[in-house]
């Protein structure tokens, strides 16, 4: 757990980063993680009845679960992420757990009616060294349907209690006694239980239960390290390693991959910025001869992620296919305008996280927590061609990236 102390504040805010996604899902049963998210949010502790609002949303190789709300409601919330990052809930009734299918369902329906909702995951993950960067698009009306409460309550006991995790919480410094009596309590309850074979399990409880250290020195949030077990890995993606099925009717499109680290780089990103040396190459030659690009999207694992920018193929294919090497060649390059819009858009994100409530204090620190695992790869920008929904890679050009380069856009 980490909290940042903000004396200014009226308001708390928190996020719990869970080291269970929807890569965790079993063979078959895509969405299992989906269903757990919401069953968490609706199972609290009777404390949490009215409760405040929490939002999730299920990601490739985690979940995320934030709240915000008034101090004085601080203790049940904190204690209910707590819970959901032990895997521990209620139980559910077969209504409720039909209620929450139906609404998975609503949200995965999104992507059969907006087919490149599908297909962004399916080019990063045929980018990507990782493995499991198509496990989103995998999930279906099928594979929903055959998702029993069981199979739910399998994964929480196994995914979420074994996960690295991290509670980040903002708010005024009445939060100091919150968290530390929430600790104390949590400490007399397991030494009263505790036995002495079960020393190495209590050892390894996850770092966003209320076993984990908080840093109440008003340390920033941004800046806490992940605690947790180090031999964690993902459940089940070795054997999903295969291509997806194709996205039918998805053809004549061609798409830009920028496969790079998960960590923030302003060099690597100003590669695919909105108006950069490749999206500018359509933009360049007007909007009128159909070369904007017809959408772009981030996919992010555990150690890389993915920028996929898709045009219609017509004329733009033949440009990427003769300019693209020679921008990549050239890429760090960048004229004063691009470098400059990225230097003022870093300065005014910092600006908004020093100036942001607890909210957007521990969103942020969500976003930029990573999960310590071995790195894949190497940077590289990919062109592609999609027929039937299948890419196919028409040229790689790989990216070393050096702390020279990064200095220079920052």
């Amino acid at each position: 757990m980490d909290l940042e102390t903000l004396p200014w504040a009226h308001s708390f805010g928190a996020a719990l980063v869970v080291g269970c996604g929807s890569r965790d899902d079993p063979h078959g049963l895509e969405g299992t993680a989906h269903m757990a998210e919401h069953l968490n949010i609706l199972t609290g502790p009777p404390a949490c009845a009215p409760g405040l609002p929490v939002l999730a949303v299920t990601e490739i190789d985690r979940t995320v679960f934030r709240t915000t709300g008034d101090p004085d409601d601080s203790a049940a919330s904190i204690q209910h992420l707590t819970d959901i990052a032990g895997g521990r809930r209620g139980n559910v009734t077969p209504d409720v757990f039909e209620g929450e299918r139906h609404a998975v369902l609503l949200e995965t329906r999104r992507m059969d009616h907006q087919p490149l909702l599908r297909l962004g995951p399916l080019i990063a993950a045929a980018a990507a060294d990782e493995p499991g960067l198509d496990s989103i698009a995998r999930t279906t009306a099928e594979s929903l349907s055959g998702i029993t409460p069981a199979d739910v309550t399998r994964l929480v006991r196994h995914g979420y209690p074994r996960a690295r995790s991290q509670l980040f919480v903002a708010g005024p410094p009445s939060l100091t006694g919150v968290v530390e009596d929430l600790l104390a309590r949590h400490e007399e309850s397991r030494a009263a239980t505790a036995q002495p074979a079960a020393a190495s399990v209590a050892a390894a409880q996850p770092a966003g239960s209320p076993a984990a250290t908080a840093h109440l020195a008003g340390s920033p949030v941004a800046t806490a390290q992940s605690v947790g077990s180090p031999t964690f890995v993902p459940g089940g993606h070795q054997a999903r390693r295969a291509a997806a099925p194709a996205v039918r009717g998805l053809s004549d499109l061609v798409a830009v991959t920028l496969l790079r680290p998960r960590t923030p780089s302003a060099a690597l990103g100003a590669l695919l910025d909105a108006r950069g040396p490749i999206v500018g190459l359509g933009l360049g030659l007007g909007a009128g001869k159909g070369l904007r690009p017809l959408g772009r999207t981030t996919i992010a694992g555990r150690t890389q992620q993915v920028d996929v920018v898709v045009w219609r193929a017509g004329d733009i294919t033949a440009l990427l296919e003769r300019s693209l090497p020679s921008v990549v060649a050239d890429w760090y390059r960048l004229t004063e305008e691009p470098r400059a819009r990225l230097e003022n858009a870093a300065t005014l994100a910092g600006r908004r996280d020093q100036a942001g409530g607890p909210s957007a204090r521990v969103r942020a620190a969500a976003e930029q927590y990573t999960f310590p695992d071995r790195p894949h790869g190497t940077p590289r920008a990919a062109l592609w061609k999609i027929t039937e929904g299948v890419p196919d890679c028409l040229g790689a050009y790989p990216l070393p990236l050096s702390d020279e380069l990064e200095r220079r856009v920052r």
